[in-house]
């Protein structure tokens, strides 16, 4: 009998009566956060030399730290992400879990006529929980 029909064999025959079912993955605005509807697209309509302070302004409100001499304002707000993973063996099942705090700060620089010369986006996770 040929290798890989011994290998099958073999895995049929440890997975018998498994489903594993996952991982699910997700990323959602965290209620709590002030500026939970900050998203990819939102970001992305930031154009560089196009995009000016009463732009940003109108779109994000007022940021929660400003600077002068560069104009620079920055955003921060929060999302949960995680992901899950469930598994059953026979009649026994269970599970996997993991969620983060992930906070996003975005650092928007403007020039000397208040248009967008640079932004970007940072990420820190805040904590993990993990259940099993």
């Amino acid at each position: 009998m040929p290798i890989s029909r011994i290998l099958c064999l073999v895995a049929v025959l440890v997975c018998a009566g498994c489903v594993v079912v996952g991982p699910i993955l997700h990323d959602e605005p965290d209620p709590s956060s002030p500026r939970s509807r900050i998203d990819h697209e939102t970001r992305d309509s930031i154009l560089v030399g196009s995009t000016t302070l009463e732009d940003v302004l109108k779109r994000f409100g007022e940021p929660e730290e400003h600077f002068d001499a560069p104009t620079v304002l920055l955003y921060r707000w929060t999302r949960l992400q995680g992901i899950y993973a469930f598994t059953i063996i026979a009649t026994q099942g269970g599970s996997f879990e993991s969620e983060n705090l992930v906070e996003y700060t975005l650092h928007i620089a403007f020039d000397e006529n208040d248009k967008v010369s640079r932004y970007k986006v940072s990420k820190l996770t805040l904590f993990t929980h993990e259940k099993h």
